[in-house]
């Protein structure tokens, strides 16, 4: 019983932690912040956790962007070998249900880490998630286009605008105050957008 109590409060905690660090970020949350929002006392929160860093990686853990990332990259050299090879290209070959669940899920924390990280390992997320994909994506790239006279290093270019603007569009679905099914809808057709408008470089 004792031990249920504890882990009920633990999760107070955590609960507490990752809304207070969504609204002022890493630098500017104090544990005394923390505590007032689990309504426990600051010298409560160390009996679970080290300190504030010890208590951020426990609710914003790594293993999150290290799964986002290999699944981006992944996604990215499954669509190009299936689009090289002329294979049927899905609607779902980037984003699939199961993934995009999996982004609503971890909401607050994906939004911790491209916008409220400043002072953490995560401060370069997004600039270090998209020289991922470009680098996956760089492979594929043509150096002659039918529709664009665009070398190489301009293809790398504008891969980086669409993709920083797409992790945009994700990170602005995800703020976003609406239902579970009409932000699954709004991802879903995300998907779509994402798919054919990157389809043209492949020209």
């Amino acid at each position: 019983m004792v031990q249920a109590k504890k882990e009920e409060v633990k999760k107070e905690v955590e609960n507490a932690a990752l809304k207070i660090f969504s609204q002022k970020g890493y630098l500017d949350t104090k544990m005394s912040d923390i505590a007032k929002e689990a309504n426990v006392s600051v010298g409560n929160i160390y009996t679970y956790f080290k300190n504030k860093e010890d208590l951020f990686y426990s609710v914003v853990p790594e293993r999150l962007m290290i799964f986002l990332k290999e699944y981006l990259v992944e996604s990215v050299h499954t669509y190009n070998k299936n689009y090289l090879n002329n294979h049927q290209i899905g609607e779902h070959d980037f984003l699939t249900e199961e993934h995009i669940n999996m982004v609503i899920k971890y909401r607050m924390q994906l939004l911790i880490i491209f916008e409220k990280s400043k002072g953490t390992r995560y401060e370069k997320a997004k600039e270090d998630l998209i020289n991922s994909i470009v680098v996956a994506k760089r492979t594929y790239l043509r150096k002659d286009h039918k529709r664009y006279n665009l070398c190489v290093e301009e293809s790398v270019r504008l891969m980086k605008i669409i993709i920083n603007s797409l992790i945009n569009m994700v990170l602005d679905v995800l703020k976003e105050e609406m239902s579970e099914e009409s932000r699954i809808t709004i991802f879903k057709a995300l998907n779509i957008y994402r798919l054919y408008g990157i389809n043209g470089l492949n020209e």
